[in-house]
């Protein structure tokens, strides 16, 4: 037995693994392979996994792991859960219908709608927000944003945030920087331009036609409505081979996340709201064409490509978009094919910052790999992830 299959073993006798994970309907096959995918990203250091698959054969759910590592519950499956920046492609989306209604330009400057907001808001564009080229610092690498047991308490309004960032060295503009801050920008002008609040826009815009009944945007509470896992963190500088180093933080205060990684929903209705996206319900083709197109980022080749609020996931029979996101407690993989049929979406319900963190994201590319493409992620080079 090879090291992966002892891990597997070891953890589905303590209770830790579901050997099998549950087929929500019986129309729809269990994918070849997904089995062992989903218990790989649970030895790779995952608590749980839930992962569900839309398309015309039906639906399709799995789980590996447990809910709650002191009760051992399996993991609910129509989990809700903290999407994270999947919340990005929802926040673009309304940006780009008001584009579309003619009341915003992608290449006019923030300043011209939040003038004084943020220094050189002159010069940065509504279009370089999207795609993450404006120049900006994410906020959340302040040292204020340390430790989530200590942030996740406090609350915080997007003029702080911006505040954070603005103390911070920035990035080249032009290039790709991965910034949070562009975000929370975005949804101060969605409220400056339609005079409405952003979590009732995206309701609004996005939820409802969409049919996602079971999403929202919370400002301040720290709930999580609905059948939910625990969220898992691991502490910095923490010893991830003591036990109970995994601290719960399923509670938190997301006023720190808002408009660039703060929506709860499920997978059900984030496989909806691909669909609706790619199938031409929110936007018009041209500019959901501008979406999907982007500059390589550093995560290349696995998510090689960041359009407007949008990321590719590079499998080995093509492109497929979506997006992912992190944020204490919770890890999502959301993709689409490019007509929104075939979508999938993977929650995990820990976030860590130690050398687990590439086995899980490894092993949740392999799952999708093998929905989308029907065999193993290949690594460039040709090497198989799995053996």
């Amino acid at each position: 037995m090879n090291g992966k299959r002892m891990a597997v073993a070891a953890l589905v006798a303590a209770g830790l693994l579901s050997p099998v994970p549950v087929s929500a309907q019986a129309r729809h096959e269990e994918p070849a392979g997904i089995r062992e995918a989903l218990e790989a990203t649970v030895a790779a250091g995952a608590s749980g996994v839930l992962a569900r698959i839309d398309d015309d054969r039906g639906t399709w759910i799995g789980t590996s792991g447990t809910a709650d590592l002191d009760t051992r519950a399996p993991v609910p499956r129509e989990a809700r859960f903290r999407i994270a920046s999947v919340t990005k492609s929802m926040v673009a989306a309304v940006v780009l219908q008001l584009v579309q209604e003619g009341e915003l330009s992608l290449d006019e400057p923030i300043g011209k709608r939040l003038p004084g907001q943020i220094d050189g808001g002159d010069r940065i564009t509504v279009r370089e927000l999207l795609n993450h080229t404006g120049g900006l610092a994410t906020y959340d690498a302040s040292a204020e944003f340390a430790d989530p047991e200590r942030y996740g308490t406090r609350t915080y309004t997007p003029q702080q945030l911006i505040d954070e960032a603005e103390r911070l060295p920035r990035p080249e503009r032009g290039r790709f920087a991965y910034s949070n801050t562009g975000y929370i920008l975005l949804g101060l002008l969605v409220e400056k331009v339609t005079g409405h609040e952003l979590s009732a826009e995206l309701d609004r815009r996005i939820f409802r036609p969409a049919g996602m009944t079971r999403s929202y945007l919370p400002r301040t509470w720290d709930g999580i409505r609905g059948p939910h896992a625990t969220g898992y963190h691991l502490p910095t500088g923490a010893d991830p081979s003591r036990p109970g180093s995994l601290r719960p933080i399923t509670r938190l205060n997301p006023s720190f996340a808002w408009a660039a990684y703060g929506v709860v929903s499920d997978a059900r209705d984030l496989n909806r709201f691909f669909q609706a996206l790619f199938g031409g319900r929110l936007v018009s083709q041209k500019l959901l064409t501008q979406m999907r197109t982007g500059a390589t980022t550093p995560q290349a080749p696995i998510f090689p490509r960041y359009g407007l609020g949008l990321e590719s996931a590079g499998l080995t029979c093509g492109e497929m978009w979506g997006a992912t996101g992190s944020i204490p407690g919770y890890q999502t993989f959301s993709f689409s094919d490019a007509t929104g049929k075939r979508r999938m979406t993977l929650s995990v319900n820990v976030q860590r910052n130690d050398r687990a963190v590439a086995r899980m994201l490894m092993a949740a590319v392999d799952a999708l790999n093998r929905y989308f493409c029907g065999e193993p992620y290949k690594l460039p080079g040709g090497a198989s992830k799995s053996r």
